[in-house]
């Protein structure tokens, strides 16, 4: 996970100079949301290729093309929503600080 600190130091950047309040929630959600199309548009190209009349070799090959591609989309969102778990608990300390 070499890309985990740019991810990081972004997101630092991001909620420290946000001019308005920034809402973590929201973005966790949105990024979740990415992640589940991502895979649902997985799963239906291989269900398409699964339903294919494709020489059973080559299916095998492009089934292992898509799960590469998959996994390369996906991983920038995996580390995203860690991250923005992390911050969680000290936004939310910050948003019961600011309330009370």
């Amino acid at each position: 996970m070499q890309n985990q600190q740019p991810v990081s130091s972004a997101l630092n950047r991001l909620i420290v100079s946000a001019n308005q309040s920034f809402d973590l929630h929201s973005l966790l959600q949105s990024t979740s949301r990415t992640l589940s199309n991502l895979d649902f548009e997985h799963l239906h190209e291989l269900q398409r290729l699964e339903r294919s009349r494709t020489d059973p070799m080559l299916k095998k090959q492009i089934v292992e093309n898509l799960q590469r591609r998959h996994r390369e989309r996906r991983q920038p969102y995996v580390m995203l929503i860690a991250e923005l778990q992390r911050h969680l608990p000290s936004a939310m300390a910050g948003d019961l600080q600011a309330a009370g």
